[in-house]
């Protein structure tokens, strides 16, 4: 039946209680941008030795009125080099976690009461195949979901394939890929149903679709093959009766 191929969550009862997999904040990885920022109400002139400088954003001859927080780039060992205190890893934590580190490392010695907040920027994943708009969607938020992201890449085209999308993600250097079925409530316990940045969703094409990529791919070379066979036979006809 064509409603058993395209409707979501088909085995979910009204009023059901479902459960889903815990939620947890994203962690920081290697290549993540992020600002830190810290602050102290008693002494805020120590509090921005430890901060990097404002930006000036100039295009041209002509420097804009806004400045911009210089952001981090966490280096492939983790760690970022932060004024004053100097490598510090943070890789592998939240961002409340990695906050809370180097916090305790400035009441610990320098500044009492400080206060470090930090940002993560240019977070994403990449959702591609049969949805509406394929490309990157930002993560703006740590609990992303993969009906969120597959929402916010315009939701599957009518051609593709609701029960066998793949999430492939990086885990301990390699990359694994998950298959998922958006028609079963079993999605809700799925390791990847929140998402995580830098994962890719690939939604595959049903069996017309694929289909009629390889007949466009067959008419293409026909006519190819058959304008070769005319040009070669014009050829021959002009030496032939020349």
């Amino acid at each position: 039946k064509t409603g058993e191929k395209v409707l979501y969550l088909q085995d979910v009862s009204e009023g059901q209680t479902l459960t889903t997999q815990v939620s947890q904040s994203l962690k920081l990885l290697a290549g993540d941008k992020v600002s830190i920022i810290v602050t102290s109400s008693s002494t805020p002139a120590i509090a921005m030795q430890f901060n990097l400088p404002i930006t000036t954003i100039q295009a041209g001859a002509t420097v804009s009125a806004s400045n911009q927080i210089t952001l981090y780039t966490i280096d492939e060992n983790g760690c970022v080099d932060m004024p004053n205190l100097g490598r510090i890893k943070i890789s592998g934590l939240s961002r409340g976690e990695a906050a809370s580190k180097i916090q305790s490392m400035l009441r610990a010695e320098q500044l009492r009461d400080a206060v470090v907040t930090i940002n993560a920027y240019d977070q994403y994943v990449t959702v591609l195949g049969e949805v509406t708009r394929p490309g990157r969607v930002n993560i703006v938020r740590d609990r992303l979901n993969l009906l969120d992201a597959l929402g916010q890449a315009g939701d599957l085209t009518i051609q593709g394939r609701r029960d066998n999308g793949k999430v492939i993600r990086e885990e301990n250097g390699e990359r694994v890929t998950h298959w998922v079925d958006i028609r079963s409530k079993d999605l809700f316990n799925s390791p990847v149903y929140y998402l995580k940045q830098n994962d890719v969703v690939y939604v595959q094409p049903n069996k017309v679709r694929a289909g009629q990529s390889t007949i466009n791919e067959n008419s293409v070379k026909s006519v190819s093959l058959w304008i070769s066979i005319g040009s070669l036979l014009s050829s021959l006809g002009v030496l032939l009766f020349k």
